[in-house]
């Protein structure tokens, strides 16, 4: 029991010193709180090294809460028996605390009952987890309206421009020169580092660090795999398709794989948030379910370093689907004969372009868009804003400043 408690106060500890001596950014999320104004789970969900444990204290700031980070190599043989234990060290180190932080508590086997009944017995807790999984199985049977999840990406280009300190000097939508010229040099650093809050605290070259800790603490340990090398070859493949459709099949002929072992691997990197998939919109069931999914980036950061890519349409498409995702949107991409739309949604459709001018955008970005029914059509661009034929062009740095997120 005196080792748990070292671990907790240590752990705590770290915590706080984090708020001391770190630059914390206010996050742009929803009011979090207040589904654990009663007895609830709240769960964080994102790719690691997002930033969900700080979110999480923060939404817990000034409360008396016990925090536990099942992530801690100390606690690696904990089982579901010790729950109580540790449970029991949270009462004796912080008195009868109402509110509870779990990282990464998906790390010991059946978890899910001991936080049902921490809800049962009026706590509100929240957990955060690196793999989509984490609500999968007993816990959705267990709080079936009883819990929300929110799934936290790294920093949006927003959150980036507020870590760097730029004031954005606006009116309404109309932004001035200074602070215009000053967002679209960010925007280029932005495409290059990416928004892993420790990048950009530490170095640009902590990216690989965080990839490889992705890749074997979330994808690698939860499928066993043992072929590192080659899966984590397989993993700069796919992430080097971004904003392009993927054949699994042909995958699997190019690294010698059997069509099981390629989709396990993808779907481990989907369910690690390493990457996000967008499918072929159609009235046909059957026809989505055959076409090729698109693949998308969790993040620029792997783009520019991972994949070593700097293909500014390619980069643009993937910085909006991410920007589609964060506002708790699903992927579609739209083909035709002859045509092809980058985002479908429930009002837009959204084309994405790099182009400066007028002069720049290809006829056949319009004639897709002129195609199909939509509310809303928007061409994103890199540096062109009109609005033509009650089709809407607008540079990508002001499509990545608008609306705000929401959760799923």
């Amino acid at each position: 029991m005196n080792e748990i408690k070292q671990v907790l106060i240590d752990q705590k500890s770290r915590l706080e010193r984090k708020f001391e001596k770190e630059k914390i950014i206010e996050r742009d999320v929803p009011d979090l709180k207040k589904y654990i104004s009663q007895p609830n789970v709240l769960a964080i969900l994102g790719v690691r090294r997002s930033g969900k444990s700080t979110l999480a204290e923060m939404i817990l700031r000034g409360e008396n809460f016990g925090y536990v980070n099942f992530d801690d190599d100390r606690l690696a043989n904990v089982k579901v028996e010790d729950l109580h234990n540790i449970e029991k060290a949270i009462y004796e180190l912080f008195g009868d605390v109402n509110y509870f932080l779990f990282d990464e508590i998906q790390n010991v086997p059946g978890w899910e009952l001991f936080v049902n009944r921490l809800r049962e017995d009026g706590k509100k807790i929240i957990i955060t987890g690196s793999n989509s999984k984490l609500l999968s199985g007993e816990l959705v049977t267990a709080l079936t309206g009883r819990h929300i999840n929110f799934t936290l990406f790294p920093f949006s280009f927003h959150e980036y421009l507020k870590f760097k300190g730029v004031k954005l000097e606006r009116i309404g939508n109309v932004y001035s020169s200074r602070s215009e010229a000053q967002i679209k040099r960010e925007l280029e650093n932005y495409i290059k580092v990416g928004g892993f809050p420790e990048v950009l605290k530490i170095s640009e070259d902590f990216i690989f660090s965080i990839f490889s800790d992705i890749v074997y603490k979330d994808i690698v340990e939860r499928l066993k795999i043992k072929r590192i090398e080659l899966f984590k070859a397989f993993a700069v493949s796919v992430i080097k398709y971004y904003a392009n459709e993927i054949s699994l099949s042909r995958l699997s002929k190019t690294l010698k794989l059997s069509n099981n072992t390629v989709e396990e691997w993808f779907n481990g990197l989907i369910n690690a948030y390493v990457i996000l998939t967008s499918e072929r919109f159609t009235d046909k069931p059957r026809e989505g379910l055959v076409s090729p999914k698109k693949v998308y980036v969790v993040d620029p950061g792997f783009i520019s370093s991972i994949a070593l890519d700097s293909s500014k349409g390619r980069i643009m498409e993937n910085l909006v689907a991410l920007h589609l995702a964060r506002m708790g949107e699903r992927l579609f991409y739209l083909k035709g004969r002859d045509y092809e739309v980058d985002f479908v949604t429930n009002n837009k459709a959204i084309q994405v372009t790099y182009a400066s001018g007028k002069d720049e955008i290809n006829k056949r970005e319009i004639e897709g868009l002129k195609k199909i029914e939509s509310k809303e059509k928007v061409v994103i661009t890199w540096d062109y804003e009109d609005e033509i034929n009650k089709i809407k062009f607008i540079p990508i740095w002001k499509f990545l400043l608008s609306s705000s997120p929401s959760f799923t």
